[in-house]
């Protein structure tokens, strides 16, 4: 075995050899001239795969020219370029749109007015909360669930710009690279849209479907001011699930395993772990420290959180409603000779927790925490002066909440935890959490000894999964079978195997899970297709929030293919005769 992880694939000789169903061509698709259909795999077939969808009969150039045409190619680095230029960055806990720590987005919405003239003067244009964009390029047929593409305008902090090989707005293209801060995260996914938009506007594209862009500017902030604006305004103006599908930035790209080059698995995310930052602030009498008590307040909240790190520690599970069951499925199948030689048999057992440990075990913590909670004590804040004792002494932990728990369970948790030690303290312990009744345990102690438990913000439940099977899900088959047809359309450009750049993959598209949350935590209520994909492949993306981010232009490219394709595919797709 070798390069075992949850995305370890294999190769195998042919789509045939897969099971992937094969094209066949029908009269009724012949005469509609707009796809091929395929014949349906058994029910029993496990991960099964949507056909290629062919490209629309509607005119318009291929989406290979954004890759091929060296002028698209200079004008796109460019457009990112620029946009990286502008330090649109945005810190914790923002709370007003008209702060002048905003400026940049401002610049920002102007450089995309210049950039992109005929989306302005076609699309409206809406300014949500001041700074969140929303363009609606509105459809002929009204009937159709309209479609929402995601991005956000807003990127992290830098922290020492002189760490970094190019500035980090320099925005360098290098004539491979697009270097500095969001150019991975996610102006690529934003220029990505507009420019697709852009390019069928000069095309004389009338849209059938209606089709929507939301841009937030605090996602790296948890999007309350952007996108969690924009998201009640899209919901009482369309309704619920009244959108065909949404797609942000996120999930885990493209990948192969090692040098394999026959497989590519397409890896979006459906979706998302919960979250929870748990507040610990405690208060105790302070004093000349040459006169100490047995335990001082940091002492107190140090035997908390080694307790939090010590007790009823969280395991993993890994059923069949957790989307790496499926993808799982997929290598076990697809590709039995890079996994381990014991996972077909432990996937059929039907054991969750023997399932969940074993792999988990098997391919390290960064799987481990997509199939189970993890707890972070990450900030504490404690004492003013060496001979003076702690007064106040804070803590925050942080959750992301695994599918099976939620975050009610994880407060329960920490209280059976928490409170024996409180008692043996003599602190009083409140409990301060929304929608949950107040509680005040008194152990002794006076108003001078309390600890109290809060939220630093409402806790998120893990996201509903949207579905991923083709033969019940029509949307989920069309928009993976988009996926295949881009990505088998050409082979690998970021390649330096001659042999391997004339060989094309084939593509195996499966849902994944995020351990982070994006702006789509607002939109749950809008559509049960939920994608959360940036679609760039292993290796031409590095360094999301770190030093020395950057993007392969080819990788920048072949996503404005991928939002061309869905744009074009879904306008004049009929869910109900497909």
């Amino acid at each position: 075995m070798k390069g075992l992880s949850l995305f370890g694939l294999a190769s195998v000789p042919s789509a045939l050899a897969l099971g992937i169903p094969q094209q066949v061509l029908l009269p009724g698709s012949i005469a509609h001239g707009l796809e091929l259909e395929a014949l349906k795999p058994s029910a029993r077939e496990t991960c099964p795969q949507a056909p290629k969808v062919a490209t629309p009969n509607d005119g318009f150039h291929s989406s290979l020219t954004f890759l091929k045409d060296e002028a698209f190619r200079a004008r796109q680095a460019k457009r990112l370029s620029r946009a990286v230029q502008v330090p649109t960055t945005v810190g914790d806990f923002a709370t007003d749109p008209y702060d002048e720590s905003f400026a940049p987005i401002v610049e920002f919405q102007s450089l995309l007015e210049e950039l992109f003239p005929l989306v302005h003067a076609k699309a409206t244009v809406e300014h949500i909360n001041r700074l969140g964009l929303v363009f609606t390029l509105q459809g002929a047929d009204t009937t159709r669930k309209p479609v929402l593409f995601m991005a956000h305008q807003d990127v992290v902090p830098i922290d020492d710009p002189s760490d970094w090989t190019h500035p980090p707005f320099s925005g360098v293209f290098d004539g491979e690279w697009i270097w500095g801060r969001g150019s991975s995260d996610c102006k690529n996914v934003l220029i990505g849209l507009l420019s697709s938009i852009e390019d069928l506007l000069t095309q004389k594209w009338q849209p059938q479907r209606t089709v929507l862009l939301a841009f937030g500017f605090d996602e790296e902030s948890h999007g309350f001011l952007g996108a969690g604006s924009i998201a009640p305004v899209l919901e009482e103006r369309y309704g619920k699930d009244s959108f065909e599908f949404i797609l942000d930035e996120g999930g885990m790209g493209l990948q192969n395993l090692g040098d394999d080059t026959d497989i590519l698995y397409a890896l979006p995310g459906v979706g998302e772990k919960g979250s929870l930052d748990l507040v610990l602030e405690l208060a105790v009498p302070g004093g000349h420290s040459s006169v100490p008590p047995a335990h001082t307040g940091i002492g107190i909240m140090s035997e908390i959180i080694y307790e939090l790190e010590r007790q009823e520690l969280f395991s993993p599970r890994l059923d069949s409603s957790h989307p790496s069951y499926g993808m799982l499925e997929c290598q076990a199948r697809y590709s039995p000779d890079f996994v381990e030689p014991w996972l077909s048999d432990k996937l059929a057992d039907g054991d969750a927790e023997a399932l969940g440990e074993a792999v988990a075990s098997s391919r390290g913590p960064a799987v481990r925490y997509t199939l189970q909670t993890s707890q972070a004590a990450d900030l504490f804040n404690g004492g003013v002066k060496t001979n003076a004792l702690p007064e106040k002494i804070s803590a925050v932990v942080n959750y992301r909440v695994a599918l099976h728990m939620t975050p009610d369970q994880l407060r329960e948790r920490a209280v059976r935890i928490i409170r024996p030690i409180a008692a043996a303290h003599n602190v009083t312990l409140n409990i301060d959490f929304p929608g949950v009744a107040k509680t005040a345990d008194e152990f002794g102690g006076t108003g001078a000894r309390t600890l109290t438990l809060s939220p630093l913000m409402e806790a998120l439940s893990p996201a509903p999964i949207s579905p991923t099977d083709p033969l019940t899900s029509k949307t989920w088959a069309r928009f993976s079978g988009v996926a295949r047809s881009v990505f088998e359309s050409h082979s690998n450009p970021l390649s330096t195997d001659s042999v391997e750049s004339e060989s094309t993959p084939t593509v195996v598209v499966t849902g994944d899970i995020m351990t982070g949350n994006t702006d789509t935590r607002f939109y749950w209520s809008l559509s049960e297709n939920i994608y959360r994909w940036s679609p760039s492949r292993q290796g031409g993306a590095f360094n999301i929030h770190t030093v020395d981010e950057r993007i392969r232009l080819d990788v920048h490219l072949e996503g404005i293919m991928v939002y061309y394709d869905l744009i074009r595919s879904f306008d004049n797709w009929d869910e109900e005769s497909a």
